[in-house]
């Protein structure tokens, strides 16, 4: 009678399903979407790598044998370095995981990463090891700040919705009423045919109300129809103002104006929204004028990190410093109207021109006198 040694069976079955448990678990570890990895914490503190999954290895782009049983500090660069050292010290003292965010340069790109790490500790209480995790946030991350901007678009809207409101019960409800007014006085005066002495002052008040109104009117058509039927291309920024200069030509002229323009850049443009924001602020320029000053305009361009600043320069009367943001905004008139004419929209078409190329704009003091008026647009614009 043959025997069967059940216990040598019952051990070969019992570690071949551990090393079929350990390649499901290698597979797990391996295959996530997360980053993972080990520390070995030494008798001096050193924090040694000694296990990283792939996606561990992708992320970074480092080979197997250039991480394990490196110290994090021949891995990992500063700033970041110094940051989660303090983490890794941080969850040693308190026994406890400890997760944070962190933009990380990856050869990959640039990612935002939830980090996490958890202390393992011996029968001794010592720290013998560190497992973390990265999870990518980096499209949650995106997603919310691009919610964010367009909140933020939104309540731009919503103000300029308001001011719009403003313009149509108050600003434009005055010229309305002053042609009202007058038209029926003329009438009563017409009405008696031997007095008719003050029936062209009246015409003139109406006429000059009809005139700021016309002047409102396209403010307003002008401000709306920006970012209607956007055609970005690739433009000589020299060339489009050439054309504003062109246009220009006959204020030029009348005022003796000398306008200066260096080499600009060529880029990737809203060309009609652009032209549109040059001869705002050329024609602000001859507008505000000093009297008996020869005016003199210069236009100049530097390139920035991914940006270009263009700066349009003039020897006026300038802004005092008080007005540099209220002069932006839609319907501000910082001058009365019989002393320069407008409806005070120019420049807040110029920064809902220039927010539509990603850039800033701002006013400066020119010195010793005048404006300088700075932009700025985006290398990148797609």
């Amino acid at each position: 009678m043959t025997s069967v040694n059940t216990e040598g069976f019952k051990a070969e079955s019992y570690y071949q399903m551990l090393e079929e448990k350990d390649k499901i678990l290698s597979l797990i570890y391996d295959t996530v979407g997360d980053v993972i990895f080990a520390l070995n914490v030494n008798s001096t503190g050193e924090y040694i790598f000694s296990s990283v999954n792939q996606s561990f290895l992708n992320a970074t782009g480092l080979n197997r044998d250039q991480v394990i049983g490196k110290n994090v500090k021949e891995v990992i660069p500063e700033p970041s370095l110094s940051l989660v050292l303090g983490h890794y010290e941080t969850a040693i003292r308190t026994k406890s995981s400890v997760s944070w965010e962190e933009i990380t340069p990856y050869p990959t790109g640039r990612k935002i990463g939830e980090v996490r790490i958890a202390p393992i500790f011996d029968q001794n209480d010592r720290c013998k090891m560190l497992i973390g995790s990265v999870h990518d946030i980096t499209e949650s991350r995106n997603y919310a700040k691009k919610l964010e901007d367009s909140m933020e678009k939104v309540a731009q809207k919503n103000y300029e919705l308001e001011q719009m409101g403003y313009v149509t019960s108050h600003d434009l409800r005055e010229p309305l009423n002053t042609i009202q007014s007058f038209s029926m006085l003329l009438k009563e005066e017409l009405s008696e045919l031997d007095n008719i002495g003050n029936s062209e002052k009246y015409l003139e008040f109406i006429n000059s109300a009809t005139g700021r109104m016309q002047v409102l009117l396209k403010g307003m058509l002008d401000y709306n129809v920006i970012g209607k039927q956007l055609q970005l291309k690739r433009s000589d920024l020299n060339a489009v103002v050439d054309v504003v200069l062109a246009d220009l030509a006959g204020s030029i002229m009348k005022v003796e104006a000398e306008v200066i323009v260096p080499e600009l850049p060529t880029l990737n443009v809203y060309e009609t929204e652009l032209r549109l924001l040059f001869q705002n602020l050329i024609s602000n320029s001859i507008k505000y004028r000093q009297p008996d000053v020869p005016i003199k305009i210069e236009i100049t361009s530097e390139q920035l990190d991914e940006k270009w600043k263009i700066e349009v320069i003039d020897n006026g009367i300038g802004i005092e410093e008080e007005y540099f943001e209220r002069v932006f905004h839609v319907f501000q008139r910082l001058h009365k109207k019989n002393e320069f004419e407008g409806a005070g929209i120019g420049l807040s078409i110029c920064k809902k021109v220039i927010d539509l190329h990603d850039g800033q704009i701002w006013v400066e003091k020119n010195q010793p006198q005048g404006s300088k008026f700075c932009f700025t647009i985006s290398n990148e614009l797609v």
